[in-house]
């Protein structure tokens, strides 16, 4: 016959306290009861459990041969008992985000910065990466959710909306362009181009602009992150058209923001697992995200 956790516990706790009486002590049931189940015990083992010598109960050597499992076995009960404990709180947890490096730098630092002055127990991990790899990060479910510019077009994940901005275009202010207070594709195209692939999103928005204003776009300098772009841009050695959530942090030191036309948004988005459902935690960060980015877009921040 199988000895039930409770017939396990009562022999650990006999091995630990060495009497009926303090194991009675320790569990906060009656002595008679112990010795019930102890009784109950050995009989379900089929052989003694312990010896009494001077006084006290001493484990067989059969008993001791189960001591490292069981303390395995209680120690993984605690474990997911402070697990459930977390779990009823929604103040405590874990969350786990895969962000492109321009959400990673601007938006999430402000959003964790409201959510450790509420929920200051809700420890955030942070990866950042392409948008290929939060796509794929968030489909394969090794994040909670993912924070990516869009557009998108995605079977796997749904989209939640955070906030939409226009494109900008940013130049050092001995730039030819600096006074024109807006530019063109046709603007830019007599002037090196700071841009992204085509197979980046915001790649794909540049490129969409100046095929609709029937302008080559000639890439100069082939960049992956707004932050290098407007490194170069600072630099001199161009005009970068890069998304405005990158000035929410670094704001545009050097540079000269010069509006897009036509317009053109991009959008900030969090990407949550088709089939995997957010935990309490993840639904409480995902909203201050969201608060975040929209009390960032009222105040003009980007």
């Amino acid at each position: 016959m199988p000895l039930t956790v409770r017939q396990l516990e009562i022999v650990r706790a006999v091995c630990r306290h060495g009497s009926v009486t303090a194991a009675a002590g320790a569990l906060d049931i009656s002595q008679p009861a112990v010795s019930m189940m102890l009784r109950e015990c050995t009989k379900a083992a089929g052989f003694p459990l312990f010896l009494r010598r001077q006084g006290r109960l001493q484990p067989t050597a059969e008993t001791r041969g189960l001591l490292g499992d069981l303390e395995r076995v209680f120690d993984g009960i605690e474990r997911v008992n402070r697990l459930v404990d977390d779990m009823r709180d929604v103040g405590i947890g874990s969350v786990r985000i895969a962000a492109t490096p321009t959400l990673a730098d601007n938006l999430l630092p402000p959003a964790v910065r409201l959510l450790q002055q509420s929920r200051p127990r809700i420890r955030v991990t942070v990866h950042a990466m392409d948008n290929v790899g939060v796509v794929d990060t968030v489909v394969e479910e090794r994040v909670d959710f993912g924070l990516v510019l869009s557009p998108l077009s995605l079977p796997d994940a749904r989209l939640v909306e955070l906030c939409s901005a226009e494109l900008i275009c940013v130049v050092h202010p001995d730039h030819a362009l600096a006074p024109l207070g807006e530019v063109t594709p046709a603007d830019l195209a007599p002037h090196s181009l700071i841009s992204f692939s085509r197979s980046l999103p915001l790649g794909a928005l540049v490129e969409r602009i100046f095929q609709q204003a029937g302008v080559p776009r000639r890439i100069a300098f082939e960049v992956n992150q707004s932050s290098v772009a407007c490194g170069l841009a600072r630099a001199g050695v161009g005009a970068a058209i890069v998304d405005p959530f990158w000035v929410i942090a670094h704001g545009l030191h050097g540079l000269v923001r010069l509006k897009v036309r036509p317009r053109v948004s991009v959008d900030a988005q969090a990407l949550v697992p088709q089939t995997a459902p957010l935990s309490r935690p993840a639904r409480m960060v995902l909203a201050t995200i969201r608060k975040t980015a929209g009390a960032l877009r009222a105040s003009g921040a980007f």
